[in-house]
């Protein structure tokens, strides 16, 4: 059942979909319906407000559409180890325990005439002890696991619009005919031409709602498809302190991903590295950990998880998406059991890339 369960879990991360939440619009020269997406809230914390001069940092409003070039590339790769360190112990106390009840059937002081019954029993008992570890372990087949590293990326070309009332931002950004490396999707995927994202978020950046919208001709694989792109674009939220920033000024964004099904409580810093007027470079890390025990829908314990990342973006206040850049992002987790000693090795990336 394990097994079943995970393969399930890499199969869907493998094929890079998402259940779908846009609808479809009843008439083809109507806007396509609306449909709520759930916002995560975010803490920002400064961490260093940098060198003088400072100023606050806030997003601005232009009459201008921007027109940017998305890319969007997931990757996953899995094998299995064994804790050497884990098996051995595991070993001696399965031998411990299968001593002990050596023991406790000797002092019971058997009739001769029940002795082979219980020698077998005995026997029978230490074997089944001493396999108990690597009975555990044959659960988490090696082959059943190994996924060898293969990614697929896509390509959207977004147009955004923004408008504002004075208080509230609201942008809507609308996906021109994507394409992706995967050439045997690329006509399925092109039938979400004119899919839509709307959001409407304060002047610091923090988003207060944001929807999706599919076109009418979309198949349900092309909007799963856009939406997890868009989605994975959503996960580096930039909102700026409140504080006056300067050169060097270096803050964190704190919010709760999905990756794979697997809940993540992420921190984004920023840290600005130049400003121009309204044009903002910003060198960005991510780290990520574990929001949850266990992997959705299985008894695998997740006993770690570690990030690497990189990236560098710069920003027009007036518009909003970034002008530039890109963000990588390696998530290394290890699935396990308390009685087994081999442990699921699961590498994630995602890639984030605008020009």
């Amino acid at each position: 059942m394990v097994n079943r369960k995970l393969r399930i879990v890499k199969a869907v991360m493998a094929t890079l979909t998402i259940t779908a939440v846009a609808a479809c619009g009843t008439d083809a020269d109507q806007a396509p319906a609306a449909v709520d997406a759930p916002v995560e809230g975010v803490r920002v914390t400064l961490v260093d407000a940098g060198e003088a001069p400072k100023q606050p940092l806030v997003w601005f409003t232009a009459p201008e559409e921007q027109q940017v070039e998305y890319a969007y590339t997931r990757g996953l790769e899995q094998h299995t180890e064994v804790d050497q360190a884990k098996k051995r112990r595991l070993e001696a106390e399965a031998s411990s325990s299968a001593a002990a009840s050596s023991a406790d059937a000797s002092s019971a002081e058997p009739s001769s005439s029940e002795s082979a019954d219980a020698s077998a029993s005995e026997s029978a008992s230490n074997t089944d002890a001493a396999e108990s570890g690597s009975n555990s372990d044959s659960e988490l087949n090696k082959d059943d696991f190994t996924v060898p590293y293969s990614e697929v990326t896509m390509m959207l070309p977004l147009t955004a619009n923004i408008q504002t009332d004075g208080d509230v931002r609201t942008s809507t950004v609308t996906v021109g005919t994507p394409t992706g490396d995967n050439t045997e999707r690329n006509e399925d995927i092109a039938s979400a031409e004119g899919f839509r994202m709307t959001s409407k978020q304060d002047s610091s950046g923090r988003t207060q709602t944001r929807s999706f919208s599919a076109p009418e001709g979309a198949t349900d694989s092309a909007r799963a498809s856009v939406e997890e792109a868009l989605v994975q674009m959503n996960n580096l939220p930039l909102v700026f302190p409140s504080e006056p920033l300067g050169q060097g000024a270096k803050w964190t964004v704190s919010n709760r991903v999905d990756d794979g099904g697997m809940s993540l409580l992420q921190d984004v810093t920023y840290t600005v590295t130049s400003k121009q007027n309204k044009t903002v470079t910003l060198a960005v890390s991510v780290d990520r950990r574990p929001a949850t025990q266990f992997l959705a829908g299985t008894d695998l314990k997740i006993l770690d998880v570690s990030t690497e990342s990189s990236g560098q973006i710069t920003v027009d206040l007036t518009h909003p998406l970034p002008q530039r850049g890109s963000v990588n992002l390696t998530t290394t987790t290890r699935y396990g059991k308390d009685d087994s000693a081999t442990e699921v090795v699961q590498k994630s990336t995602s890639k984030s890339t605008w020009s």
